[in-house]
């Protein structure tokens, strides 16, 4: 979660794509399955989510891991798009030390992320 944490860490209003871009891609396994109501996002296509966000000038904070199943961890997150802040709790598998599947407690949340990316 360590690649996770440093990628949600760069997102932070004032850094371009260029900087967060190869934080997001070492952070993300490339078979990466991310699930919103709306069905699943592969890697690339998330990719294109977090351009939007951050283009937007997006900050993530309050990222902390609160649990731990073998290679699953649970998180919780901010994310702040537009004065709006969105808290969010998922579980992150890990393979290689990327995220290879997100599966949010709430997909609704993640839907509405993208809507706010465009």
């Amino acid at each position: 979660m360590e690649k996770f944490a440093k990628y949600l860490a760069a997102v932070d209003g004032s850094n371009t794509w260029a900087v967060v871009g190869p934080l997001f891609d070492a952070a993300f396994h490339p078979d990466a399955v991310i699930v919103t109501s709306d069905g699943e996002f592969d890697k690339e296509q998330w990719a294109d989510m977090a351009k939007g966000l951050v283009d937007k000038g997006a900050v993530a904070s309050g990222f902390k891991v609160t649990g731990q199943e073998g290679d699953a961890y649970y998180y919780d997150v901010t994310v702040t798009v537009d004065d709006e802040a969105m808290h969010m709790t998922a579980k992150g598998t890990l393979e290689d030390g990327r995220l290879v599947c997100v599966e949010p407690v709430d997909p609704d949340l993640y839907t509405a992320l993208v809507e706010r990316s465009k």
